[in-house]
């Protein structure tokens, strides 16, 4: 009888034993796939996040829509870095910069990434990454630029469109009723004062010197160096790799490992792409890259009502 009950005991033990390490290994494997340890089967995953066109603020939206939108953008970014999965995010920015508010928004939140989600960010510059392109570039751990990729255009510009003159040929009038003598300066009804075109111009150097912080904090370069290219030209991914403002040239599988090494991905990564693409314009995305039409109106002042833009306009 105490033989037999010594048998029991130990069958118990053993069975317990079995359940607990089994209990581990399903433990190890899941918080592997959590994790992204690249243990096994489960290999770490890479965010791809898309920055494509112009960046205009509010929400992606309508069948026409095109663009980058920073609440969508930002939206997409705050899933992928929420994903325990994510050890690292890579976003491709294909833009020629746009509204500064959207843009600074944008550069924000994925400091924010790096910084409180702790998960690098590597950003792989395509056909262009100019203007507020760039602005957004310069808050990745790392950039990854394509030799001939165009990029940089530091700078900053408001563009008010006058037709006054084609009011008077039509024979139409505007009677303008305001509280301030700045109020309508952007109506584009009469040709700007003196005055009013030295204030337009202090809000673009305030703006243009926050830019330039940006770019010196986030590449951690001094601000006399940036001055000295920060004059809206325009430079191939060689010349900024020769400037400070890119750290390699490469291709998207080179910003990819990159990211996978900075997240402590072991073996190849697996990708999970972010970007949802909505309305006709999201269909036809693929047939092309960014054409004049699609920054024509913030160009010329149609569309952003006399807005700050971090843009470049040489299309």
């Amino acid at each position: 009888m105490t033989v037999r009950r010594g048998c029991l005991w130990a069958l118990i033990v053993l069975v317990g034993l079995i359940v607990l390490a089994g209990a581990f290994m399903v433990g190890v494997l899941v918080g592997a796939a959590l994790t992204g340890g690249g243990l096994l089967w489960f290999p770490g995953t890479v965010a791809v996040v898309e920055v494509d066109g112009v960046i205009q603020s509010g929400e992606q939206g309508g069948l026409f829509s095109s663009g980058t939108f920073s609440r969508t953008l930002i939206s997409q970014l705050d899933r992928a870095r929420r994903r325990p999965n994510v050890r690292a995010i890579v976003i491709r920015v294909n833009s020629p910069g746009g509204d500064a508010v959207a843009s600074d928004e944008i550069y924000r939140e994925i400091r924010r990434t790096r910084q409180e989600f702790n998960k690098p960010v590597v950003v792989y510059m395509e056909s262009l990454a100019a203007s507020g392109g760039y602005y957004i570039s310069a808050a990745a751990d790392r950039v990854v630029a394509n030799p001939n990729t165009l990029t940089g255009s530091i700078g900053v510009i408001i563009t008010i469109p006058t037709y006054d003159e084609l009011l008077n040929k039509v024979g139409i009038k505007v009677y303008v009723f305001r509280s301030g003598a700045f109020k309508d300066t952007t109506s584009g009804t009469r040709p700007l004062r003196p005055d009013e075109e030295a204030l337009m111009q202090e809000l673009v150097n305030q703006a243009y010197q926050r830019f330039v912080d940006v770019v010196a904090e986030g590449r951690h370069l001094p601000r006399d160096r940036v001055l000295q290219i920060a004059d809206g030209r325009i430079l191939t991914g060689s010349q900024a790799k020769e400037a400070g403002l890119v750290d390699e040239l490469g291709d998207f599988r080179r910003a990819v490992q990159l990211a996978a090494e900075l997240g402590g991905i072991r073996g190849e990564p697996r990708l999970q792409n972010f970007r949802q693409r909505t309305g006709l314009a999201g269909l036809l995305g693929s047939l092309g890259t960014i054409s004049p039409p699609a920054v024509a109106g913030p160009i010329w002042g149609f569309e952003n009502g006399g807005s700050l833009m971090y843009l470049y306009t040489g299309f």
